[in-house]
């Protein structure tokens, strides 16, 4: 059995609330290997965040938003997260000579580019392929419900670039209300296997199937390292240790 790395992506405070930043990138204490931090206009900049964490010790990844932003906007945040030390990026849908312009400024920066795991398999890669070549060095995928939902991308991408990591995300589900919710915000399917379960049987179920997945995707081989959202964006301990548990019964014999 693989042993899986785990990141954590939260949502930063409103304003510069540091020990609120704190709090939510410390959810799953030492086991996040790095804090991935979200960009969001009514949001503290990702890059300002994740300069603050690497300042404490905490591995931060720095979304780049490229999409409605003019390319001096974009060279300045790029000379910022320079200035600030950070050595890793993730890049929402964007254009390969990012991925270069970021790899240039930083050189060995970590860089990772979005892939949908459900678009058409054809148009998705050749929408990828570009971002591998130009250096870019992870794929995080939208959530995932099922290991099965990641296998084609996975097993592609293992074929063409076998040094680049797989990351998928996943989200803890422990209502048919937030399941909903989630699948009408993002877009994504949500098996009616895990409505249903959810339905019958509620958070137990939820924390179970969470704790299921994580189990077949260290099995499989399909990732490197697993990606974990909350939706809540401030979510109590309790339910990092929740999180926890399950990938600690995923390394068990």
């Amino acid at each position: 059995m693989t042993r899986i790395g785990v990141a954590l992506e939260i949502t930063p405070p409103r304003e510069l609330r540091e020990d609120v930043l704190l709090r939510r990138a410390r959810l799953l204490g030492e086991l996040a290997e790095a804090v991935h931090v979200i960009q969001r206009r009514d949001r503290l900049p990702s890059v300002e965040a994740a300069a603050r964490l690497e300042r404490h010790g905490i591995p931060a990844v720095w979304h780049l938003v490229n999409r409605g932003r003019s390319r001096a906007e974009l060279e300045a945040e790029i000379a910022r997260a320079a200035e600030a030390g950070l050595r890793a990026a993730l890049l929402p849908p964007t254009l390969a000579s990012l991925v270069v312009r970021i790899r240039e400024v930083i050189p060995g920066a970590r860089i990772g580019v979005t892939a949908d795991p459900y678009g058409p398999r054809d148009r998705v890669l050749a929408n990828l392929w570009p971002k591998l070549d130009a250096g870019a060095t992870f794929v995080q995928t939208q959530p995932i419900f099922e290991a099965e939902a990641l296998a084609t991308l996975a097993e592609a991408v293992r074929a063409r670039a076998p040094s680049v990591a797989i990351v998928p995300m996943l989200i803890p589900l422990t209502s048919v209300a937030a399941a909903e919710r989630l699948g009408e915000r993002l877009g994504v399917p949500v098996p009616e296997r895990l409505l249903r379960g959810l339905e019958e049987q509620g958070e137990s179920f939820g924390w179970r199937a969470f704790a299921e997945l994580v189990r077949d995707l260290a099995r499989s081989g399909l990732a490197d390292t697993i990606a974990v959202m909350t939706q809540e964006a401030d979510p109590p301990k309790p339910f990092g240790d929740r999180i926890a548990a399950a990938f600690a019964a995923s390394h068990s014999p």
